[in-house]
């Protein structure tokens, strides 16, 4: 008998989790699986201003575009990347071969590989079409040496080029093409960055500080992979903010420069399955961060990263929220997100925090960098739903009825809008009633490098603050920033994209999201409904077969309710014996099964197989295999279907088994669960529509020997393949894990 029925591993299901979650953070985790119809429907009263505010807003809106417009963006550098943007979007060939080229040259080490990656990317562009479009100068320029570029690493058959210049190009084409987009993505990177160090970007700040813009400064940096890349992100941090202290000289958290940091860079296991490791060495170094801010009266923002790590910063904001040496300072600030459907219930608990914990708390409504990520990552995780929306008119719905929380919450939160949209910013100018503004009510803010044409107006005609979110850091840390930065305003959907683009009207341009929402329902009848091009995870295959659906493990309430079953199998008596189609007397010895990772937990009791039994199943799967062989292959499919169908329900229950007999991880088992129902659905899928017994044969029993690092999934993948053919299977699994094995032999057996 099992001493301990419920091992130590599963207990950090219940890591950090309260049995009754309190409400509002009940209803953001809710909100992540409402479907995007009812998520939106609420937020459309909401952000749907008053008749006479209406008015205002577009008219306001309409002007600050046709400024944009008329504004001569070819004559800054600013211009120079817009026209490249705007020259090579990202929806054609060349624009995605400049972005591979882009993060190609910075992770790929080996010279050799970057001239491959070249010769692949560049060479079949349709870089000619482009040539003379552009009014740039600079763009024409690149186009001409992208040109040039395809042709010298195109084949050698190119009739226009000159024997000088194929012997150039058989000197040195592809390095000299590497330096050359080197170079080019170090100009674009400069764009982006305020300074390569916090001393450079201070002092690049002065002439914009002058015309009344603030600043928040991000030392550049992505996940930390290591405790040493934790450890150099957290002293350049405190360096940042030593620097930055200094130089705001007590203006305060409003009036003065700020700082922003990203959680996942200053711990390796930044994520919601290391609870209490994160409590524990994250939180005294964000505590120390918001101390040493706290001391020279500099704001500190703490970023938004992926949906999965939303509910851990709402522990660690909260924590911080009621650390006794931070009372009384208003110099805490969150990001939240206005595309991921739960940014309303997130702003209510924020609103709720600051109210209880007495602090004034800074938030920057952003509409999220990470799009194309949270809706892939999704459907990779076979999740119920998206965390985001999948519709850019619905993420500025979303904006606006977020922004008015914020602003009826006055005492409790200082709002910080950041958008570079002319009609979101109108917007927000009429909705916070221009004619009661003073000075701390609100602030606007934009990206370095981006922004500030628009927010130009702002602090100049519209007499508004507006902050700068300003990057710092070298040339090799910018790259994923600058890819996110690259894919948002490349996209088709984007303002900055669009407002380059003259065949798009302004009143297209402007138009109320609201007004753009109401006239996608009168087309297909239903406000909110999901993108068309973007199906569910679920149904990510077609017709062809259903996605495996996974489990979120970011999720509270997921976890909650997978630690209730995960206590539950851990009281099972699993066991294993030869299973025949003929049942033979028990004949043998058990052995105990032991959990690798602990062997004080007794998984199971198995029983091996004698030399008759082995004859025996030989000999009935032979007997069988004609019966088999004649059964409709749509027959045999429907059984493989009605298999994974019985896996994917009990899949609660077999994670247990798979992490206390083989070993794995959480995550891993959902994988290993989830790859052996797709492999049921797939060779169902291929029976159905490949094979036929008047064309097919079937080739009699088949042996299927698994491996123990896959004991459910390649068990069960070999298996449902011999038996979509029409071939009854002798089965013999790894001998590390024949509980698992045991387990998905009578799940096929259930299913017929």
């Amino acid at each position: 008998m099992n001493p301990d029925p419920l091992p130590s591993s599963f207990d950090t299901f219940a890591d950090g989790l309260p049995s009754e979650p309190p409400p509002l953070r009940a209803r953001i985790t809710a909100a992540c699986r409402t479907p995007e119809p009812q998520a939106l429907s609420p937020l459309l009263a909401q952000a749907r201003p008053p008749d006479g505010q209406a008015g205002e807003a577009q008219e306001l809106a309409h002007r600050i575009a046709r400024q944009l417009r008329e504004r001569k963006s070819a004559s800054g550098r600013a211009g120079l990347v817009q026209g490249l943007l705007q020259e090579y979007a990202l929806s054609s060939q060349e624009g995605v071969a400049l972005m591979c080229l882009a993060e190609a040259l910075l992770r790929i080490p080996d010279a050799g590989t970057r001239d491959a990656l070249i010769r692949d990317k560049i060479a079949h562009g349709q870089w000619q079409s482009h040539a003379g479009r552009s009014p740039s100068v600079f763009v024409n320029a690149a186009t001409w040496g992208l040109l040039l570029t395809g042709k010298l690493v195109a084949t050698h058959s190119e009739s226009s080029l000159s024997t000088v210049l194929t012997r150039l190009i058989g000197k040195g084409g592809e390095p000299l093409i590497r330096k050359g987009v080197d170079m080019a993505m170090r100009m674009m990177g400069e764009q982006f960055v305020t300074g390569e160090t916090i001393a450079q970007a201070l002092a690049n700040a002065r002439e914009l500080e002058a015309q009344g813009f603030r600043y928040s400064y991000d030392m550049l940096g992505e996940a930390a992979l290591t405790m040493e890349d934790a450890k150099r992100y957290r002293i350049a941090y405190e360096q940042a903010i030593h620097a930055i202290g200094k130089a705001s000289a007590r203006r305060g958290v409003y009036e003065g420069p700020g700082i922003s940091i990203k959680l996942s860079a200053l711990h390796p296991r930044y994520s919601r399955a290391q609870h209490s490791r994160v409590m524990a060495e994250l939180y005294p170094v964000l505590r120390e961060l918001a101390l040493l801010a706290r001391q020279y009266d500099i704001g500190l923002n703490i970023d938004a990263e992926e949906a999965d790590r939303l509910e851990l910063s709402l522990d660690l904001l909260e924590r911080l929220c009621f650390e006794p040496e931070l009372a009384g300072w208003n110099g805490i600030g969150f990001v939240v997100q206005a595309y991921q459907k739960r940014c309303p219930f997130v702003i209510d608990f924020v609103v709720d925090l600051a109210r209880r914990s007495g602090h004034r708390l800074m938030v920057r409504l952003v509409k999220g960098a990470y799009w194309d990520s949270e809706i892939k990552r999704a459907q990779l995780d076979g999740l119920d739903g998206y965390p985001v929306y999948t519709r850019k008119a619905y993420t500025d719905v979303s904006y606006l009825a977020c922004a008015r929380k914020l602003l009826d919450a006055p005492e409790a939160v200082y709002p910080q809008f950041a958008t570079h949209n002319a009609h979101t910013l109108a917007a927000i100018y009429t909705m916070a009633d221009p004619s009661r503004y003073e000075p701390g009510q609100y602030e606007f803010q934009c990206l370095h490098g981006m922004g500030e044409p628009l927010y130009e107006q702002v602090v100049g005609p519209l007499a508004r603050p507006c902050r700068i979110y300003a990057p710092v850091g070298t040339h090799e840390t910018l790259l994923a920033y600058l890819v996110r930065r690259l894919l948002e305003n490349g996209a088709n959907t984007s303002f900055v994209n669009r407002i380059a683009d003259p065949t798009i009207s302004l009143d297209v341009l402007v138009e109320d999201p609201v007004a753009t929402v109401e006239r996608m329902a009168a087309q297909e009848g239903t406000a909110g409904l999901p993108h068309p091009a973007i199906p569910l995870p679920a149904a990510l295959y077609g017709t062809q077969r259903a996605n495996s659906r996974g489990l979120d493990l970011a999720s509270d309430d997921s976890l909650r309710a997978l630690g209730h079953a995960l206590s539950e199998s851990a009281g099972e008596q699993w066991h294993a014996e030869p299973m025949l189609a003929e049942a033979a007397p028990a004949d043998g010895e058990t052995a105990k099964v032991q959990n690798p990772a602990d062997h004080r937990d007794i998984v199971g009791r198995v029983r091996e197989a004698t030399l008759a039994e082995v004859e025996s199943a030989i000999a009935q799967a032979h007997a069988f295999a004609p019966a088999w062989a004649a059964t409709p292959p749509s027959e045999r499919a429907a059984l493989l279907e009605r298999a994974a169908n019985i896996l994917e329900q009990g899949m609660p229950r077999l994670l247990g088994l798979l992490t206390r007999e083989a070993g794995k991880t959480y995550a891993n088992a959902i994988a290993e669960v989830r790859e052996a129902v797709d492999f049921l659905r797939y060779y169902a899928a291929q029976a159905r529509s490949d094979f036929s017994n008047d064309t097919h044969r079937a080739l009699g029993p088949m042996a299927c020997i698994s491996p123990w690092n896959f004991p459910l999934a390649i068990f069960t993948g070999q298996v449902a393949a011999a038996l979509a053919a029409g071939n009854p299977v002798l089965a013999k699994p790894a001998e590390q894990t024949p509980l698992v094995a045991a387990e998905a032999v009578r799940v096929l057996w259930e299913a017929g």
